[in-house]
């Protein structure tokens, strides 16, 4: 998703306008949770600010599509990113990589950064908000309900009958 900057840079215009629709190759999305993008678009716009600092600012929006947390079945989870970030025409130590080579500026990475950050910690579906997390002798238990709950020791009834048997 290469940009050219030649009407911007030879101040031809003030401003570069962007309405794209982003796709990521299934490498970018091998590396992380996400198993599908669906309707990633970037509206924005790209401004020179002073003395080769340019701004680029919008928003990325779409669905990406995750695993959920208690089946693994799809989620679909919608975002919405509002991007504002200047960069340097002569800046070679970017955190944003955001480089311009021949005119022309290359935001795919960029975007992914962004998409990458909005990932959730957690993603369960609306049908699953409500699943029993118990069964036929066992039952999931939350970290604070261990630690509140003595009850939580498998050998809470062993040791109860142990007591008794002492009386």
């Amino acid at each position: 998703m290469e940009i050219d900057l030649t009407k911007l840079l030879t101040k031809q215009t003030d401003v570069i306008e962007i309405n794209i629709d982003v796709n990521f190759n299934e490498d970018y999305l091998k590396k992380s949770s996400i198993r599908k993008l669906q309707n990633v678009k970037f509206i924005g716009s790209i401004t020179e600010l002073y003395d080769g600092k340019f701004q680029i600012s919008g928003n990325l929006t779409g669905t990406m599509v995750l695993p959920d947390d208690i089946t693994l079945e799809d989620v679909n989870y919608d975002f919405k990113i509002e991007i504002n970030e200047k960069f340097s025409e002569f800046d070679n130590n970017l955190d944003n990589n955001l480089k311009i080579i021949k005119n022309n500026l290359d935001i795919s990475s960029f975007l992914w950064q962004n998409i990458l950050v909005e990932i959730p910690l957690k993603a369960i579906n609306e049908k699953n908000k409500n699943i029993s997390l118990k069964g036929n002798g066992w039952r999931l238990i939350t970290e604070e309900q261990l630690n509140n709950n003595s009850d939580n020791s498998p050998f809470a009834e062993l040791a109860s009958k142990f007591n008794s048997r002492k009386e």
